[in-house]
């Protein structure tokens, strides 16, 4: 497994395709940012009415910019579920994958080995936008809500989602890429699961009664779209999404390795 790894993360490092992603990550943030400036001032000589100023300033705060990283949607978060599936397939449009089965390794290793590669590179990469977002829009934005314990809380709590979020886009990569050998099926399926789950839970807010909130709260992505509405994210819908993730990356893994070790190698 070892030596798996280490072959994989120096595929990765290798690989142009890391370092172009990495590249987007750090100038993204800081033109989107940019972005922003510019349309708060041009809606600020818009706006004279006091309640709609309070809207923009929520609007174009340090925290809803940066939060909005972790989008499925929209920004970074469209990008890096493309390349992971990319950088997951070389192995097989290169012949690797096969020679690690005929020199003995284990069908199993080999795709913890990917799957472990695929969650690094996503949330390394989604970590340095987040990080460059929050830089950028501190120096032109305030924070927005006062800094307290709550804040903090809210800060840590939206951060761990935003994670796992990528995490789970990793394992649904993963799965595909190794699964159906297939780089445009990986790219469209992952993309097309991602943004429609993301879509499908922005609904929630029309339903009439809180009584179906709860199966909402379960679906992959749920919690991510409510980063930024709530102050800070309720604890019933954090823990939700945080159990979603990890039940439903783990049942992506495990269908992944059962159709992974079926798949024939050509």
């Amino acid at each position: 497994m070892n030596s798996l790894l280490k072959a994989d993360f120096f595929a990765l490092l290798k690989s142009k395709i890391t370092y172009v992603v990495l590249f987007i990550c750090l100038g993204f943030p800081i033109l989107m940012v940019l972005v922003y400036v510019g349309l708060g001032k041009l809606m600020i000589n818009l706006f004279e009415d006091v309640e709609q100023m309070v809207t923009l300033r929520d609007m174009f705060s340090a925290k809803s910019i940066t939060f909005s990283a972790f989008s499925l949607t929209q920004n970074i978060g469209l990008i890096i579920p493309i390349f992971v599936g990319i950088i997951t397939m070389a192995d097989i449009r290169n012949g690797t994958i096969r020679n690690k089965v005929i020199i003995g390794k284990k069908r199993t290793q080999i795709y913890l080995s990917h799957l472990i590669v695929a969650i690094a590179f996503c949330v390394g990469m989604i970590l340095v936008s987040f990080l460059m977002f929050f830089g950028a829009s501190s120096i032109f934005f305030s924070y927005g809500p006062e800094v307290d314990a709550k804040q903090v809380e809210s800060f840590f709590r939206g951060l761990c989602i935003g994670l796992l979020t990528f995490v789970y886009v990793a394992s649904l990569s993963t799965f595909l890429a190794l699964g159906t050998k297939s780089m445009p099926l990986t790219i469209i399926v992952t993309l097309v699961t991602v943004i429609v789950l993301s879509l499908f839970c922005t609904l929630s807010p029309l339903l009439p009664t809180d009584k179906y909130n709860y199966i909402f709260y379960a679906i992959p992505t749920y919690a991510n779209t409510q980063l930024i509405s709530y102050e800070p994210l309720p604890l019933d819908i954090f823990l939700f999404g945080v159990g979603s993730y990890l039940v439903f990356s783990a049942l992506n893994t495990v269908l992944g390795i059962l159709l992974f070790n079926k798949t024939d190698l050509k």
